[in-house]
């Protein structure tokens, strides 16, 4: 399933495309209820956009997932995966930040 390119301004990171598992994990974890995939797809290419790229991850996501560039936000979470396209990198899942325990 393509749903289209997040582009970024990065030195390293000029497109993302997410992997149809990064799609399932964003539509489960983030308020997205509309059917369809049109909402969706832009939801998840805006939030990609918003990101900022890095070799670290979030200190809440030491998921042992091991990814040599991850896009973050405050909330969110995508380790990449290169393409073997110079600049075009793979959302492979997307993590969510998780809420307080109760």
């Amino acid at each position: 399933m393509q749903i289209g390119v997040a582009h970024m301004d990065h030195p390293a990171v000029h497109e993302i495309v997410p992997s149809a598992h990064c799609v399932q994990r964003f539509r489960q974890r983030m308020p997205v209820r509309a059917p369809g995939i049109a909402e969706v797809a832009a939801a998840l290419l805006a939030a990609l956009e918003a990101c900022d790229v890095s070799g670290w991850p979030p200190g809440w996501a030491a998921t042992g997932e091991s990814a040599p560039l991850w896009a973050a936000g405050p909330d969110i979470a995508f380790p990449l995966q290169p393409t073997g396209t110079p600049g075009r990198w793979l959302a492979v899942t997307c993590l969510r930040r998780p809420g307080p325990r109760r």
